[in-house]
């Protein structure tokens, strides 16, 4: 990990970038997630540099060497040079000269160091040039290697540059800390917690959705309870609502994604809907797997996946489990057993379609309108309540029946 070994370091378009650039003076340098991931041997989707010159200096260089260029934050220092399809955010060293939450007034500079103590945790200040050589100036490959998520310098100057760091400390914490987690950190998180609200309602659902997304989020979910940080997200009452997500995280055969767990362990739709900002099809589902409180069993899974859809009925199957678990109707073992039955017909199930159409109608001389229609339905309900198995034959049989 003394170096950066990312097979991705050697894509010709990046290396072409390196060497404009060091042809005409400047460093350049990968910075970030890339890095950190990169050590890591994580996969990588974004890649940025940052540079030693300022943003108008690197548009016209990129436009001289017909790069198309955009200047995606030009006045914040960066743009984004696109080769063979890819964008690299390309943005100039920068030293804040006044915060304002999540917005601030910059000046250009040429200090990495100063750059490097602008920014949040350790981890995410490593440098690497072409070869992958590093530049660490705030230790962040030790912190790295030590699975320590650690602000730079004082986590509480860092938080109040940008409030919504405390939730990226939580997030960046359950992926790639260790238990404990940094005691000054969560000093610094409980004592700026009350500020959580001011933040626009969109930004702090994204980075508490992406902390529920993670494989194991348990731990930082109670990390963020004892510090009082959830309590200005949703409002819990005590650590009884968090508990279903105990049973939920050790009965479930995949790790459940953030909706499910959300409504595992907060199942006030009308509350969540007040303190987070979900989007309609977000809002859908999670209102489905609150309220939707017909039983699900084996043998009616495929009847409800028909109707809603696989990965929904899946979802509810967690929950439900998890319900069960907390009241202890049902033992861990039982609860397991029967999501494992689940998955393994969730991976090897295909929805089928039904197999009669108006067309089938039509032929037998049934004209469309209502009449068509209470047909079909009642065919289709037929069906179903077959488990889905009935060819085109046996129901256009039934259908026979009902003229």
């Amino acid at each position: 990990m003394e170096s950066l070994r990312a097979p991705w370091l050697s894509l010709p378009e990046l290396q072409h970038l390196f060497q404009l650039f060091e042809k005409e003076g400047a460093i350049l340098r990968l910075v970030g997630g890339s890095v950190r991931d990169g050590l890591l041997g994580l996969p990588v989707s974004d890649i940025d540099l940052a540079v030693d010159r300022e943003p108008q200096w690197v548009m016209d260089l990129l436009k001289k060497n017909n790069i198309k260029a955009i200047p995606t934050g030009i006045d914040h220092g960066t743009v984004t040079a696109v080769l063979d399809k890819r964008p690299y955010q390309i943005t100039t060293l920068r030293v804040d000269v006044k915060t304002f939450g999540r917005k601030a007034h910059v000046a250009f500079t040429e200090d990495w160091i100063q750059d490097a103590l602008r920014r949040d945790f350790t981890i995410n200040a490593i440098y690497a040039d072409k070869t992958g050589s590093l530049f660490d100036p705030v230790q962040g490959l030790e912190d790295l290697k030590a699975h320590r998520v650690r602000f730079i310098g004082d986590a509480s100057l860092r938080i109040k540059e940008d409030y919504l760091r405390i939730l990226r400390f939580f997030r960046f914490s359950a992926r790639f800390g260790h238990e404990p987690y940094d005691s000054e950190s969560l000093k610094a998180c409980k004592r700026y917690a009350s500020h959580l609200p001011h933040l626009a309602r969109e930004r702090v659902t994204e980075e508490f959705l992406k902390i529920l997304d993670l494989p194991s989020p348990l731990y930082t979910i109670d990390a963020m309870h004892e510090t009082g940080v959830l309590t200005y997200i949703l409002h819990p009452g005590t650590w009884d609502e968090l508990r279903a997500l105990i049973p939920l995280e050790k009965a479930a055969c995949i790790p459940p994604h953030d909706l499910v767990r959300l409504a595992a362990f907060h199942p006030v739709i009308s509350e969540i809907k007040v303190h987070l900002r979900l989007s309609k099809k977000q809002e859908s589902l999670l209102s489905f797997l609150v309220s939707h409180h017909a039983l699900l069993t084996k043998d009616s899974f495929k009847q409800q996946a028909y109707r809603w859809g696989k990965e929904k009925v899946f979802s509810l199957a967690l929950i439900q489990t998890a319900r069960k678990l907390v009241i202890t109707q049902i033992s861990l073992e039982e609860g397991t057993h029967f999501l494992a039955e689940l998955h393994q017909l969730y991976d090897t199930w295909k929805v089928p379609s039904f197999p009669v159409t108006g067309d089938d109608l039509l032929s037998l001389g049934i004209k469309e309108g209502n009449t068509m229609g209470t047909l079909l339905k009642a065919v289709e309900t037929w069906w179903v309540s077959k488990d889905l198995r009935p060819n085109h034959e046996e129901c256009l049989l039934y259908l026979s029946t009902l003229l």
